[in-house]
């Protein structure tokens, strides 16, 4: 609950901020129609995936001895979750509200319904 209410008023904040470029107001939009559309199975499997990809982020930062290593570690894994379009549900937190506040046609319950329940239920299996 704790990052569902810190990711939503950090995402009102930078939209009520004025900060994003047009070019960024309309990828949130995209961001939060795409994430919002996708069937069930498919959003659990990127879940399963992202999270996997986030642990080896995890014990791969453990295993590093200096801060630049560690960095690196976390660094690589989640660029790769990012780039391979993977899902994870404290993200999904912050940028499927932004696309909300910034006029993208996406409920709240397909929000939760579409997106964050089935992207949980992936990054729980993955740990």
């Amino acid at each position: 609950l704790g990052n569902l209410v810190g990711s939503v008023g950090l995402a009102y904040l930078v939209f009520s901020s004025g900060a994003l470029a047009p070019a960024s107001v309309a990828t949130a939009k995209a961001m939060a129609t795409a994430k919002t559309t996708l069937a069930f199975w498919p959003a659990v499997f990127r879940g399963i995936l992202c999270n996997w990809l986030v642990c080896m982020g995890i014990w791969q930062a453990t295993a590093a001895k200096d801060i630049v290593s560690k960095a690196i570690a976390i660094w690589l894994p989640i660029s790769a979750f990012v780039t391979m379009g993977f899902e994870h549900s404290v993200a999904n937190m912050f940028f499927l509200p932004m696309g909300i506040f910034q006029g993208a046609e996406v409920s709240w319950s397909a929000v939760f319904l579409n997106n964050l329940l089935p992207v949980s239920i992936g990054n729980a299996i993955a740990g």
